[in-house]
């Protein structure tokens, strides 16, 4: 997304959708105050007429799968070509938003970072087209390490719980590593020490937490948010 000198000038308006309704009436006078010289629009939809906002922020409490979906179906719709997008996460952003940056996005910031360095975070993004919070530089700097190993053979997908922001037992947690192990459900059984009956019912309950149709939906699944490191 280039941007000319001139649309800087006209571009003053910062737009929040704020999908988890996070910005209540302290945060909101704390936003204000960090854009003061711009005006804030808060929105949990997406609104018409975006001619005059410089700077989009999708806003999002916690990375369930609705609020992931949500954020994707929002980096679908079309924005000025310079107008800026970001993911804001309320608390610290994970590895796994690293998949939005295939999209016409502009970076990945909390919602706290913001309230601390929200004008460096514009600057940044008028200088540079781009801006990702200091934390995550590491995690895209191996991240993109992976990529590059990705012609080598996968051994194995490994579930990487601390991603997951799903409320999973143990038993629904080993099921699935036992999924992408690709065993059936006879061997999870003879592996887990419990009855077929139990298996299919927690399968049945995983299924239904990860919003999947059977255990290949579950696999896409979790790969597909980020919560499998392969190992090679």
């Amino acid at each position: 997304m280039l941007n000319s000198l001139e649309s800087v000038t006209k571009k003053h308006k910062v737009l929040f959708i704020d999908y988890d309704e996070c910005l209540t009436g302290t945060l909101i006078q704390q936003v204000e105050e960090i854009t003061n010289d711009k005006d804030v629009i808060i929105d949990y939809t997406y609104p018409t007429g975006l001619d005059d906002i410089r700077y989009i922020f999708f806003l999002i409490d916690e990375y369930r799968l609705d609020s992931l979906r949500w954020v994707e179906s929002m980096l679908e719709k079309p924005t000025m070509v310079d107008s800026y997008v970001v993911i804001m996460t309320k608390e610290k952003p994970k590895q796994s938003l690293f998949q939005y940056l295939n999209h016409e996005m502009n970076g990945i910031i909390s919602l706290d970072y913001f309230l601390n360095h929200g004008q460096r975070v514009m600057e940044t993004l008028d200088e540079y087209n781009v801006f990702l919070e200091q934390s995550l530089h590491q995690d895209l700097v191996n991240d993109i390490h992976k990529k590059k190993m990705k012609d080598k053979p996968i051994n194995r997908l490994v579930l990487r719980e601390e991603e997951m922001e799903l409320s999973l037992n143990s038993n629904e947690k080993r099921v699935l590593q036992h999924i992408l192990d690709g065993h059936n459900n006879k061997k999870i059984s003879e592996l887990m020490y419990l009855a077929p009956s139990t298996v299919s019912t927690v399968i049945s309950h995983l299924l239904k937490k990860l919003g999947a149709n059977d255990r290949t939906d579950a696999m896409v699944n979790v790969i597909r948010r980020g919560w499998v490191d392969a190992v090679r």
